[in-house]
């Protein structure tokens, strides 16, 4: 990949967005600041220590799956649909063998394991040309599916105390363990995307299939590479609830769990957020952290205040297509 190539990727989100466009990015930066200290100063109990760390808890579970979900959008491969059943089956998974005495490290092996496994043969799908909504949602299906049918539906229990404990439940320095691993994963992602030859062949796939391939890079495979490396992450969302609530469930991520409905749709709201192209050729894991902290605030807020589901999913809901709308808008204002 060229310098040039590279260095249009990285200026996206400064130089080259902010050319002719100044309007959307206002709105894009003063309207979620603006909702925000609406929020801290109206609504009760929201600044205190203990709602602080369930914020940090709740931006760490959404923030992870938006982690894995960056890549496979930067790359091209518009979405994930099956993060959910995928984190649902790795908890099965990683109660069933910590709970059979294989260890906390063998047993996350495995677990994150058959999950890459998953995300290759659905990136393999894609790859070879398949919709990737359409074989992730089938994907989906077949994962919960199997997984249901495997466990008939049953919580497998992790006995207590269970070395996993720690990183469900712990605090390091006041903070929560789980939110711990959330930073250093954003870190490492963040890293990768910008400095190694697999983030930057990303960025190439994503804006040019046709000159990724001149290059030697291959559409294909980068397919089996990011979908493998965001299933492993849902999966660790999967190993991080069970490790808190010391259990396993194929319908631990069900719509009815979520404080918001879904942490799949609320993964994707955070990559729209951060300015993600969905088409494929720029974004960045700051973006989306920065996104996935904006809607697991807002979404507290609303809760504190006393909203059901109901509003605070159509809030996601309203986020993710206001996001592709106003960068749309960006898009064709830089033609």
């Amino acid at each position: 990949m060229s310098t040039t190539t590279k260095q249009k990727n990285e200026s996206f989100s400064i130089e080259s967005l902010m050319q002719g466009n100044v309007p959307y990015i206002a709105l894009l930066l003063i309207i979620p600041a603006l909702i925000l200290t609406y929020g801290a100063i109206t609504t009760d109990n929201f600044l205190t220590p203990l709602n602080i760390k369930t914020i940090l808890r709740s931006t760490a579970f959404v923030g992870i799956f938006a982690i894995g979900l960056t890549f496979v959008t930067i790359s091209g491969n518009f979405f994930l649909l099956s993060l959910e059943e995928t984190a649902g089956l790795a908890s099965l998974i990683f109660a069933f063998t910590l709970s059979s005495d294989m260890g906390l490290v063998m047993s996350l092996v495995i677990t994150l394991g058959a999950a890459v496994l998953i995300g290759f043969l659905q990136g393999a799908i894609v790859g070879l040309g398949g919709n990737p909504i359409v074989v992730t949602l089938g994907a989906a299906g077949i994962i919960f599916g199997f997984a249901s049918w495997v466990s008939n539906n049953a919580v497998i229990p992790i006995a207590r105390p269970h070395p996993a404990e720690w990183l469900g439940t712990g605090l390091t320095f006041t903070i929560p363990n789980v939110t711990w691993a959330f930073i250093i994963l954003a870190i490492v992602g963040e890293i990768v995307l910008r400095y190694t030859k697999f983030g930057r062949s990303c960025y190439l796939v994503g804006a040019s299939k046709d000159t990724a391939r001149a290059t030697g890079y291959s559409a294909f495979w980068k397919a089996i590479q990011v979908f493998g490396l965001a299933s492993a992450m849902a999966a660790f969302v999967g190993v991080l609830f069970a490790a808190q609530i010391s259990q396993g469930q194929v319908s631990l991520f069900s719509a009815t769990f979520g404080s918001s409905g879904s942490l799949a749709i609320s993964a994707i709201a955070s990559v729209m957020v951060g300015g993600s192209a969905i088409f494929g050729g720029r974004g960045s894991i700051l973006q989306t952290t920065i996104g996935a902290i904006f809607i697991s605030v807002v979404d507290n807020m609303m809760v504190l205040r006393g909203f059901e589901s109901g509003p605070r999913i159509l809030f996601v809901g309203l986020t993710v297509v206001a996001s592709v709308s106003l960068y749309a808008l960006i898009q064709r204002n830089s033609r």
